[in-house]
């Protein structure tokens, strides 16, 4: 199914749900509320819903308060449910199952692994964001992007491009964010809130992370834990932890970067960033997933074990690339 084919449906059906994955990034949310404003805009009856509150970085787009946190609450049933870049079904961020005898599934997504679980299905691996997919969608229903879900859009492409510094930028991608600013955005209205104006916590998290740094693998793998005591001593959220491993990536020799954060016992949140590795295999050998350069899972087992496992992998991983 093409873009053309879901734009069709979206400017022919009126009542629509979006949701995104569990513990949403900035290309999930900006996907999230783009899309809804958008078909808001065109007069369509449209709701975003996910479970999981979205970090508070994001709070300066526009819609970021209508984001609706149980489908009870919904004031009707959808014809359709658009997903926006979840991987696969049961990573989607709230309850759908009550909704899926009236309702349909769009899914739009750029995962390499995602096994196209909708009704409809857009999943394009070789595009740099789910954003520029919903970009594209809505250019080809002949919408005029508004300064509102450009700002949106554009928050989602530079968050998965790491304002442009990733693997599979190029000059198509920079024509999408011009075109996304092009209502009159200034870049540093996005760019400041989210790279500039951190909370003190997230800052004395950073540290944390940067003191207990484990070079491994002859300085090719950078490691390290933060723990269960550290959020609580600081009053810091795993929101506050949003795309801090990028840091262990940034070292010169460095291949990939790993932060392990316990969440309570046994339960740790693994976060990979790589340069060339395809990390997205590693996170997927131990139940997880994403993209080759950035991946992650959550997994029930000690630290020490689960360090052993991924070290193990990444060291195989190293010896065929």
């Amino acid at each position: 199914m093409n873009a053309e084919a879901i734009a069709h449906i979206l400017k022919t059906e009126d009542r629509f749900v979006i949701v995104t994955h569990v513990n949403p990034d900035g290309d999930a949310v900006g996907s999230l509320l783009g899309m809804y404003l958008a078909l808001t805009e065109m007069g369509k009856s449209a709701r975003p819903l996910s479970n999981d509150r979205p970090p508070d970085l994001y709070s300066f787009l526009p819609g970021f308060e209508h984001i609706v946190t149980d489908a009870a609450r919904l004031p009707w049933l959808p014809d359709w449910i658009v997903c926006l870049d979840v991987a696969e079904r049961s990573r989607i961020s709230g309850n759908i199952s009550s909704l899926l005898d009236r309702s349909k599934i769009i899914n739009i997504d750029h995962h390499p692994t995602n096994p196209g679980f909708g009704d409809v299905n857009f999943v394009q691996p070789t595009a740099t964001s789910t954003a520029e997919l919903v970009h594209r969608i809505l250019k080809e229903m002949g919408y005029r992007t508004s300064a509102h879900v450009g700002k949106c859009l554009y928050t989602g492409l530079i968050t998965d491009t790491g304002c442009f510094r990733f693997a599979g930028v190029n000059s198509e991608t920079l024509k999408i964010a011009a075109e996304m600013l092009s209502p009159g955005i200034d870049s540093y209205e996005v760019t400041r809130p989210l790279f500039e104006e951190y909370p003190l916590n997230r800052l004395q998290l950073e540290n944390l992370m940067l003191e207990r740094i484990e070079i491994l693998l002859e300085g090719k793998l950078l490691i390290s834990t933060l723990y269960e005591e550290d959020f609580q001593r600081l009053s810091a959220s795993m929101a506050d932890t949003e795309n801090l491993v990028n840091r262990l990536r940034e070292s010169r020799g460095v291949r990939a970067g790993v932060l392990l954060t316990q969440m309570s016992d046994n339960l740790i949140r693994a976060s990979f960033r790589s340069k060339d590795l395809d990390v997205a295999s590693i996170a997927k050998a131990l139940g997880g997933g994403g993209h080759r350069n950035a991946a992650g899972l959550k997994i029930r087992m000690s630290l020490a074990e689960l360090k052993e496992k991924i070290v193990r992998e990444i060291e195989r991983s190293l010896t065929t690339n």
